[in-house]
């Protein structure tokens, strides 16, 4: 399974994914970073809370967020019917081959809502050409049908460089030794990980890391890796027909009754209570 931290799959031509996601109850997402541009639109209603670095937000409908390459961000919320939210992933990668002076010079605007009358406009088209792009995810990929998605990326690309971004200086309130620590544990999570040797390896004792992942994080090492495994491990009772014992044991889970336990601490539903409920939902 991928993780956040690595290179995204993006289409050879398209250099936008979009994800419409779908309407399974709680929708937990531990903090992560990836090269990815990241925006999140709230399509309807208000799903829950976005995390950026040390900053928390309240999801709004209507709201559009653009999370910078390499920013730490995760997400709380409860999608339904009437509480949706549209990611769209930009490819670095693309926007370094095709604008490298924008890339070396400008970074995104956090946006939400614009605060300038001069970007209503853009703020509108911009939102326009989001539910544009989800509903065409949806249709026939035809060469005709692929040309004119990617006409929407670069048109959405190009509203977004030209009424969005500022002058490059990104203050990264949490250092980037945490999110080294954060791509370790999800590289790692599969596996036995021993905390006091993740420690070591970052020269620091036990009690120090935990307290200094918790300053910027907000959760200990350990509730931070607990919630990783669930995370996944909610995936892939979504996405797959596996057995739960399978499941608990891809994730890292030292045995079933743990992962049993933490699930439902975390989702209110035990793994097959979940997995029913997402079985129900077209």
């Amino acid at each position: 399974m991928s993780t956040p931290m690595e290179l995204l799959k993006f289409d050879y031509v398209n250099p936008i994914k979009c994800i419409y996601h779908r309407p399974i109850g709680k929708k937990y997402v531990v903090p992560h970073w990836h090269e990815a541009i990241e925006i999140t639109y709230i399509a309807k209603g208000n799903p829950g809370t976005m995390f950026i670095e040390d900053k928390k937000y309240e999801l709004e409908e209507g709201d559009i967020y653009v999370i910078n390459s390499r920013l730490i961000h995760g997400f709380d919320t409860t999608i339904t019917q009437d509480q949706r939210i549209v990611t769209l992933l930009i490819n670095y990668d693309w926007l370094r081959h095709c604008l490298p002076q924008t890339v070396r010079e400008r970074s995104f605007c956090l946006i939400k809502r614009p605060k300038k009358d001069n970007q209503m406009v853009a703020f509108q088209e911009l939102t326009s050409l989001i539910s544009k792009i989800k509903d065409s995810q949806s249709q026939d990929t035809t060469e005709d049908e692929r040309l004119h998605q990617l006409s929407m990326a670069v048109e959405l690309i190009s509203i977004l460089v030209k009424n969005f971004t500022v002058d490059k200086n990104i203050d990264r309130d949490i250092p980037e030794v945490i999110s080294k620590i954060i791509a370790d544990f999800h590289s790692e999570y599969q596996s036995e990980i021993h905390l006091s040797k993740m420690a070591k390896k970052y020269n620091y004792s036990y009690a120090y890391f935990s307290k200094f992942f918790k300053k910027y994080l907000g959760i200990s090492p350990k509730k931070y890796l607990t919630l990783l495994r669930i995370q996944n491990a909610a995936e892939l009772i979504e996405k797959t027909d596996d057995k739960l014992s399978k499941i608990a044991a891809d994730t890292g889970f030292p045995d079933e009754k743990s992962f049993y336990a933490a699930f439902k601490e975390k989702y209110n539903l035990t793994p097959l209570e979940y997995r029913k409920q997402t079985q129900t939902i077209a």
